[in-house]
């Protein structure tokens, strides 16, 4: 006899457990998981890049382009217009990756959590169908 454990939708939080807003956010989305039964995958990026093919995505979530791109990488941190270039950066610094961070990769959305009342805009139809 076997079982299968029942399966939340999951937000990923790109974090910064040095940052006020990022540790916001997250206390925001751990809120917000309970009522709205989603996982949350928490990923210090401050030691940890985020892949490429997730950075791609990223870029594409936040506008796509040099829109994306611009989003993604803190503001002192060497400009990019193509999704490559931002590899690069943050393959040689994680800390230029803008945070707090929330992605659903299954809806295909992305959102700077700052301030980090912009969670919100994540959560409320997070598990719905589109």
């Amino acid at each position: 006899m076997s079982f299968r454990l029942p399966k939340f939708p999951m937000l990923t939080l790109f974090h910064n457990p040095s940052s006020k807003v990022s540790t916001q956010a997250l206390s925001l989305l751990r809120q917000a998981s309970i009522s709205h039964k989603f996982d949350i995958d928490l990923i210090d990026s401050t030691t940890t890049a985020p892949t490429h093919q997730q950075v791609s995505s990223i870029v594409e979530y936040l506008g796509g382009g040099a829109t994306g791109c611009g989003q993604i990488l803190e503001q002192g941190a060497p400009k990019a217009s193509t999704v490559g270039e931002v590899q690069k950066i943050l393959d040689a610094n994680p800390g230029y990756l803008r945070r707090p961070l929330v992605v659903d990769w299954n809806k295909g959305k992305a959102v700077i959590a700052d301030p980090a009342s912009r969670v919100n805009e994540m959560v409320k139809n997070v598990g719905d169908e589109e």
